[in-house]
């Protein structure tokens, strides 16, 4: 910990140097796998890897929500191209998912490599620097790379800091932050400095409930946004015949891109 300034920061020595590790061992042999595939079965895996290629490239020019667009437009001309040319989809789903990892072999690797010293908390009145998974969907990426973590926010948005016994939380606008790897001698030490510097961000307890009631909103929407996937897959399984009534099959995917969409912006509105 060191203390400067009106500030207070921790770092930690060869932090996440066994996430980096076990993270990189998974993007090489997903890689393999990709391109085994491709030994395997030629037709199937070359189609994976050039909408890999084509994705890749495309996601450089687009805004995300067209993106996501084309991603479901993608797989349906495959599943057409599947039945045109004798392919088999699931195997170019397979294929053009394990090839993804080839993308991220390179900055894995340099990311292993340059592990030392790694800041896990910052805090002055300008900026707020900590490690944060914002939604559950975050805590497997955590696992295998915290670094990537690390999120910057402004201190002037902070309205409110709470300490509960072993956990600390944030309230920055909407959101609520977490900070995580700290142990509970750092949070009684950041209590200590907050409380001499910034008194007027504790027992704002309000804050902290008004963001939790946004949270919960945000979690509820989202399964409603992607129940349809959940619920359509099931169809193509029990009323489709596992994908073998070609139709059928192909309806629930069009609508397994467009009801999502749909969706989500009449939440928007709401």
């Amino acid at each position: 910990m060191s203390k400067k300034n009106n500030s207070i920061s921790f770092s930690k020595k060869k932090f996440g140097k066994n996430n980096s590790a076990i993270s990189l061992i998974f993007v090489i042999m997903f890689s393999l796998l990709g391109v085994i595939g491709i030994i395997i079965d030629w037709k199937s895996g070359l189609s994976g890897l050039a909408l890999v290629t084509v994705l890749y490239v495309v996601h450089s020019f687009v805004k995300f929500n067209y993106f996501l667009y084309f991603i479901g437009l993608s797989f349906v001309a495959i599943y057409l191209l599947s039945e045109w040319q004798d392919i088999e989809f699931l195997q170019i789903v397979l294929s053009s998912i394990f090839l993804t990892f080839l993308f991220f072999i390179k900055s894995s690797y340099q990311t292993y490599k340059a592990l030392d010293s790694f800041e896990i908390f910052y805090l002055d009145s300008r900026e707020l620097h900590c490690l944060s998974t914002e939604n559950d969907a975050d805590y497997k990426g955590y696992a295998l790379d915290p670094r990537s973590y690390l999120k910057k926010y402004a201190a002037e948005k902070i309205s409110a800091i709470s300490f509960k016994r072993k956990d600390m939380t944030i309230a920055i606008d909407d959101l609520l932050i977490r900070p995580r790897a700290l142990t509970t001698i750092d949070l009684e030490q950041i209590y200590d400095f907050v409380k001499i510097n910034y008194p007027n961000l504790l027992n704002r307890d309000e804050f902290i409930q008004q963001n939790l009631s946004k949270e919960n909103q945000y979690y509820i929407h989202n399964i409603y946004i992607f129940s349809p996937i959940l619920i359509l897959a099931l169809v193509i399984y029990f009323f489709g015949d596992n994908g073998k009534d070609h139709i059928l099959t192909l309806c629930c995917l069009i609508l397994m891109v467009i009801l999502p969409v749909v969706i989500s912006k009449f939440l928007a509105r709401v």
